[in-house]
């Protein structure tokens, strides 16, 4: 398939892979994903000069919407939503659920924004893979956050080694009791 193609108007069209320079204090990467006469649609990934992933977004009309995955050193670390609002007008309407009633509710939002955080944010360790914050939002609003403790090596190994000390991992084969009748009513 070939890459970096035009339309017949010039603009960007089909699977497109591109080296993009540092610039403010970030580093160089490589990004790859299509383009839709001109505009970022659907999938896009940036991986850096080691060849470690990034970042995947996801695109609609050359915004992010939808699912987002952030990477440190080729590991996961955020797993988020973005909701892209519409151009061309001076409000998008978005349907809001009530986190408690379940209710819904319109809200016109001016599309300035272009893109804002909308839905469930997981924060994970990297080492340990494991989830420590989550943060929900509403049109960039935080709206809940949990903090989940993380345990650190140490303690991973502790419960690595008292999960192996059980007796179902242990290999050992359980007798139920004796087929003796038990009174439960205290007679």
């Amino acid at each position: 398939m070939p890459t970096n193609q035009s339309d017949n108007k010039g603009k960007k069209h089909g699977l497109w892979l591109q080296k993009m320079p540092p610039k403010m204090g970030e580093p160089a990467y490589t990004e790859a994903g299509y383009y839709n006469h001109g505009t970022k649609n659907g999938p896009w990934y940036k991986i850096d000069s080691e060849g470690e992933l990034m970042v995947i977004e996801n695109y609609r009309d050359d915004l992010k919407d939808g699912e987002v995955k952030y990477y440190e050193e080729g590991k996961l670390s955020c797993i988020g939503h973005y909701k892209s609002l519409k151009q061309g007008q001076k409000l998008d309407t978005i349907v809001i659920v009530d986190p408690i009633s379940h209710l819904e509710s319109y809200r016109a939002v001016p599309t300035d924004a272009g893109t804002m955080r909308h839905g469930m944010w997981q924060y994970y360790n990297t080492e340990t893979k494991r989830l420590i914050r989550e943060e929900e939002y509403v049109l960039d609003e935080i709206i809940y956050q949990k903090e989940f403790p993380d345990m650190n090596k140490d303690d991973s190994l502790y419960m690595q080694k008292h999960q192996k000390e059980l007796p179902h991992n242990k290999g050992v084969n359980y007798t139920p009791p004796p087929a003796k009748r038990t009174s439960y009513s205290g007679e």
